[in-house]
């Protein structure tokens, strides 16, 4: 199994008169931009996933899906309670056990996110991974017998890597993703 874990893309401040929940906010054009052009670097590399998992927060929701789209994946987007900002590692861990899949992208928050690829890796840090907004890690979990899986970071990639690669492979990503 790969996972794809990936820090939702900018999203829209809390508004100071408290009208907007956390869970409620949206993502920014540079958030839309951001997670658009993610997609389109996936696609470059030939990533297709056979499931795409997300926080039920709107920010999170809304940069899976435009990752998919822009891979030209159909995969249908589940939304999990586990993925939440608060989740616990070894509760998001069994539900994308319990969900299964060979190649799984994985949409979500700090500091749930970070706390579990550091359980993954093994790692004693806290956040042994630092994930900008839209920043995306590829583990892959080698499965073994009831067992946490030996997991080895293939790769990461943050938001500026990705605009440089579009900047610099410009017949490869449209236009209006290379401007911020």
């Amino acid at each position: 199994m790969t996972l794809y874990l990936m820090r939702h893309a900018e999203a829209a401040d809390l508004d100071t008169e408290g009208k907007l929940r956390d869970a409620d906010r949206k993502l920014t054009d540079k958030g839309r931009r951001q997670a658009k052009r993610m997609g389109l670097l996936l696609k470059q590399l030939d990533v297709q996933f056979d499931q795409a998992l997300a926080s039920p927060y709107a920010r999170a929701r809304e940069t899976a899906e435009l990752v998919v789209a822009a891979t030209g994946s159909t995969v249908k987007i589940r939304t999990l309670d586990e993925l939440k900002p608060t989740a616990r590692d070894n509760a998001m861990w069994e539900a994308l056990f319990d969900i299964g899949g060979e190649d799984v992208l994985v949409v979500g928050h700090l500091p749930s996110l970070a706390g579990l690829a550091g359980s993954l890796l093994g790692s004693l840090a806290d956040q042994p991974l630092w994930f900008h907004k839209s920043s995306l890690a590829a583990l892959h979990c080698e499965m073994r017998d009831n067992r946490k899986p030996r997991v080895k970071l293939e790769w990461m990639i943050s938001p500026a890597m990705a605009k440089r690669f579009a900047m610099r492979h410009p017949a490869s990503s449209h236009s209006s993703m290379q401007k911020e």
